[in-house]
């Protein structure tokens, strides 16, 4: 058996039957060595998220042990595909999170589930790259991680606040709850809600917080170390926010707000923006930065629709629609006529 279908098994793309070949080739010694090296990198990875401390550990013979007895209990009903229980299995390194986070969320992709809360521990979900992952937590709140994205769900998620932490981008649909306020921490920020619909990206390495509002309204804070008086906005339906991290200033916009959410679309639409509001959207979505060798580009209106594939599939359809030319150079795109 290939490596690259135990890949997908801990993708939660297998099907049924390719996810019995894998557990059957974990009994084997490659197999064994597999999942023993599996877990050891993402146990090194909780402990680099100061997870560690809080999961019990337990070897690959007693993880492949209890994951068996539990798709046994599961019976037919089982589908890798349909429960990320699994795949936090193998992130936390113990198999008494396998039954945990099964009871803390219903996780749905081609079935539902419900499980009564039993245990309260922080739980970590990623996705790698073009990787979706849509979480369903049991207040009825849905997240979808984007590519190359990771959220912690609290310990503290079902006491005063549901709280999160987000690396990467992510949209949110939270269930309304005025008791108990949604709070997510991302980057040098905070975003708090009691229910609503919008996206929020904080990119490793990226001195910036991006949150656009699709449904409702959301509090969003600076968290500046040492200062009091933090930056703070409210964002309603089709405002988009920007956080300057270094300037501890935030940006608030109306235009275009779903290209923000491209990547979950697939599509960009422009209608009649400048090329000069064209590219501060760019800037922010792909991190890069314009330039211009004619001032008369600036002013150019754009009006276009077309499939969300890569930067530069995004530069070419620009560059045909308004007949003007451009050179990428690393994250700069310089304009030209």
């Amino acid at each position: 058996m290939s490596k690259k279908l135990a890949k997908k098994f801990f993708n939660n793309q297998t099907t049924p039957a390719e996810s019995q070949a894998v557990l059957e080739w974990f009994e084997t010694s490659e197999g064994k060595q597999f999942l023993e090296e599996r877990i050891e990198a993402d146990r090194e990875l909780m402990e680099r998220k100061d997870l560690g401390s809080s999961i019990p550990w337990m070897g690959s013979e007693r993880l492949y042990t209890s994951i068996q007895e539990e798709i046994k209990k599961k019976g037919k009903r089982h589908s890798l595909s349909s429960a990320d229980w699994l795949g936090y299995a193998v992130k936390a390194a113990a198999a008494v999170l396998v039954i945990l986070t099964a009871a803390l969320f219903t996780v749905t992709h081609e079935t539902n589930t419900a499980e009564q809360v039993t245990e309260r521990e922080p739980v970590l979900y990623q996705t790698e790259e073009e990787q979706h992952r849509e979480i369903t937590l049991s207040d009825g709140s849905v997240i979808r991680l984007n590519n190359n994205s990771e959220v912690i769900i609290s310990e503290d998620f079902f006491k005063e606040t549901r709280e999160v932490i987000l690396e990467g981008e992510a949209y949110f649909e939270v269930a309304h709850n005025p008791e108990k306020p949604f709070i997510i921490h991302a980057g040098n920020s905070s975003v708090e809600v009691l229910g609503t619909s919008f996206n929020v990206k904080s990119v490793s390495g990226q001195e910036n917080v991006q949150v656009a509002v699709v449904e409702g309204k959301v509090s969003f804070s600076a968290l500046e170390v040492g200062n009091p008086e933090r930056s703070s906005v409210i964002l309603t339906k089709g405002q988009f926010g920007y956080l300057d991290v270094n300037e501890n200033s935030i940006a608030v916009d109306e235009m275009a707000i779903d290209n923000y959410l491209a990547w979950k679309s697939g599509r960009f639409i422009f209608e009649e923006l400048t090329m000069d509001q064209v590219c501060t959207q760019l800037n922010r979505i792909y991190n890069t930065e314009c330039s211009f060798r004619d001032s008369d580009i600036r002013s150019m209106e754009l009006t276009s629709n077309f499939s969300n594939e890569s930067l530069e599939k995004t530069l070419e359809v620009i560059s045909m629609t308004l007949e003007i030319g451009y050179e990428l150079r690393g994250e700069e795109i310089d304009w030209t006529i």
